[in-house]
């Protein structure tokens, strides 16, 4: 049996520091080159919009 759960099972606030930190590293590893921050958030709203479209289609 599949049982839903809920949204708050993940905090905003952890999601949202992990992705800086996501990005904070790529800007290390990449030596702060000034596309690398637009690409990484370009890419996260691409990756969350996709089961939203899906969803909604």
């Amino acid at each position: 049996m599949v049982t839903a759960m809920p949204a708050d099972i993940i905090p905003d606030q952890l999601v949202e520091e992990a992705l800086e930190a996501i990005g904070d590293t790529l800007d290390k590893k990449l030596n702060g080159r000034w596309w690398v921050k637009p690409l990484y958030w370009i890419s996260v709203i691409i990756v969350l919009a996709i089961p939203i479209v899906y969803y909604f289609w």
